[in-house]
């Protein structure tokens, strides 16, 4: 059975994914300060919330989000669970300390993977880099970010077909089994590394012939980027969110039912 390289978009015809880039990117960087003005541990349940509902908006397949939320248990268990142990073992209580603080940690990395997960599997990379032109990103950053996904891409491209040689040649690379992979990993890392190499140059080689720059600030948009009324209630109601999280966290504003800091 031939491999597919796994990619971030998910073509669907949703509500998200019909939004203006420049909106949703937006509302991921009102995520991130949202994750740093948030009071307590309450309002992150909150974005936790927010980020389950804007992922079946999204329609994220369930297996792609489980697999990226099951690979943040070893963080959680880091945060929470270990030094909970160890204050069990000193004849403490396992939520003394820094446990909100930990919890709180722990569930804004769920909110920011849901949140990104919904937002940037509705968006074409070129989607994304066309929506940070249009909010007057540098183009040497919009290149930049463009040539790293389609090289990682190619590359993953490349490391499913060296495997199939490797297949032919009787040694098979386990791709189910976490374990087995791991043990041979090695055994791909030269042929993977001259790859990179010979690809890099050549994509950057092409890329000049065609036209890409880092300087060429005029390049044309290959999406028709329209901002409607849809992406202004978007924006809005991050912006509004954001700022009845901070209004709580500096003392302008008190929300029943999440209490503030120090609360």
């Amino acid at each position: 059975m031939k491999r597919r390289v796994p990619v971030v978009y998910n073509d669907r015809d949703t509500w998200l994914h019909r939004r203006d880039p420049r909106a949703k990117l937006g509302v991921f960087v009102a995520m991130l300060l949202y994750m740093y003005v948030a009071p307590t541990w309450e309002w992150m349940v909150v974005s936790v919330g927010i980020g389950l509902g804007m992922v079946a908006l999204a329609r994220v397949p369930p297996k792609w989000i489980g697999a990226l939320l099951a690979l943040q248990l070893v963080n959680v268990l880091g945060i929470l669970a270990f030094p909970a142990i160890q204050r069990m073992v000193a004849g403490g209580t396992a939520f003394g300390g820094n446990f909100d603080f930990g919890l709180k940690l722990a569930l804004s990395w769920q909110s920011a993977l849901l949140v990104s997960a919904s937002l940037f599997t509705t968006m074409e990379l070129t989607e994304i880099t066309d929506g940070l032109r249009k909010l007057s990103v540098p183009e040497l950053l919009c290149f930049t970010l463009e040539y790293v996904f389609l090289l990682f891409y190619v590359t993953i491209s490349d490391l499913f077909r060296i495997m199939d040689g490797m297949k032919v040649k009787g040694l098979e690379i386990e791709t189910r089994n976490p374990l087995k992979f791991a043990k041979n990993v090695p055994s791909l890392a030269v042929p993977m590394f001259m790859t990179v190499l010979q690809r890099s140059n050549t994509m950057m080689s092409v890329l000049t012939m065609r036209g890409y720059s880092f300087s060429n600030e005029g390049r044309e948009l290959r999406h028709d980027l329209q901002f409607d009324g849809g992406d202004t209630m978007l924006v809005v109601a991050a912006v509004a969110v954001l700022t009845v999280t901070g209004a709580v966290n500096f003392g302008l504003l008190t929300v029943p039912f999440l209490p503030a800091s120090g609360a």
